[in-house]
């Protein structure tokens, strides 16, 4: 560690990056990384330090310092419900030469931690972690400086940032991206680890659930596994519809079924809504082969959509049981809960 080590330091490296926050011990770990490296990676998380980089603690006092002042904008976002083709679109939208797409960074992970330790026992006050946010913003919007806009697609558990990152900046745009609750099911019944990241996130889910619904009467413990993986795509689906309706025009909703069945069309207005210049022919080389059909988390893999569909198709079959349990479940939520019923149209076929 080298406590010598300062904001100032960071700014005057062109590849220090941010990667990530250590609050217990108060320090903040900087990697160099290339914009290739970021590009590449399909989460900037503790998988890149498997190959060995440079890299320094920062104190965390640094962060939350006034000095040097930093004022650009903040990045765009992908935000999403998980396991619904984000990484695809993020993977596309870097692929467009006035874009450099960041994936789950790590330090976003910390900060929707961070936020949600209930008040007497946080490890910051309100004042001090909208500044570390913006702080932490304004750092990954820097990697930005000869492009026209870095693209962060933030993890599925950061869904509670939204709302503090468009108020960060009026300008700020973003994206938030869904499946139809069968292929949800469908999609997270099919893989162990899938099902444990539902059960990761779920609990968090359903307390902000219940802060939207203004009762807690719902109770894990009386729910099934499929019956809380429902919960978790309402709940989600629930706060990406009030914050829509919230801040208008600054978040688009998006369908991946919409971006399968015309990617060319819905590349070009998810470009268009967050302000990147894409010109046809730049939208047609982003959606070339070394994107389209193959599997985004892992590129070296072919998949096509007849592959995702063939999959949804098997896991349907092996586990019909839990399939029909999540969507009943799902629709009992929505007659109990009437502020809940325009959920029904994103239900799927």
């Amino acid at each position: 560690m080298n406590p010598q080590f300062t904001l100032a330091s960071y700014l005057s490296d062109p590849q220090a990056f941010l990667f990530k926050i250590e609050a217990n011990a108060e320090q903040a770990l900087v990697v160099r990384l290339s914009d290739s490296d970021l590009q590449a990676a399909a989460f900037v998380d503790d998988r890149m330090l498997q190959v060995q980089r440079q890299a320094v603690w920062m104190p965390l006092a640094e962060l939350l310092s006034e000095a040097p002042p930093l004022a650009p904008p903040a990045p765009s976002a992908i935000f999403h419900i998980g396991h619904c083709g984000s990484t695809l679109l993020s993977r596309m939208l870097g692929a467009l030469p006035a874009v450099l797409s960041i994936r789950e960074p790590l330090v976003l992970r910390t900060l929707a931690d961070l936020k949600r330790v209930d008040a007497a026992t946080a490890r910051f006050d309100a004042a001090a972690w909208e500044r570390l946010l913006r702080r932490c913003l304004a750092l990954l919007q820097r990697r930005g400086a000869d492009r026209q806009q870095v693209v962060v697609k933030a993890t599925s558990s950061c869904n509670g940032l939204i709302a503090d990152w468009l108020n960060c900046d009026g300008q700020a745009r973003g994206v938030v991206m869904h499946i139809d609750l069968r292929s949800y099911l469908c999609t997270m019944l099919k893989s162990p680890t899938s099902r444990f990241d539902a059960e990761n996130f779920v609990a968090a889910r359903l307390a902000d659930l219940h802060t939207a619904l203004g009762e807690d009467a719902l109770r894990l413990y009386q729910l099934n596994q499929a019956e809380r993986i429902a919960l978790g795509w309402i709940a989600e689906m629930q706060r990406f519809g009030a914050l829509a309706e919230r801040h208008g025009g600054r978040l688009l909703r998006l369908d991946f079924a919409d971006l399968l069945a015309d990617p060319s069309a819905v590349l070009t207005r998810v470009a268009a809504h967050l302000r990147i210049d894409a010109s046809a022919a730049a939208v047609a080389a982003a959606l070339g082969p070394q994107i389209s059909g193959r599997y985004a988390k892992a590129t070296d893999h072919p998949y096509s959509r007849a592959d995702r569909q063939a999959d949804l198709q098997t896991s349907a079959e092996l586990y019909p049981g839990e399939l029909r349990a999540g969507l009943d479940f799902a629709a009992r939520l929505l007659q109990r809960y009437p502020a809940l019923a325009g959920l029904r149209e994103y239900f799927g076929p």
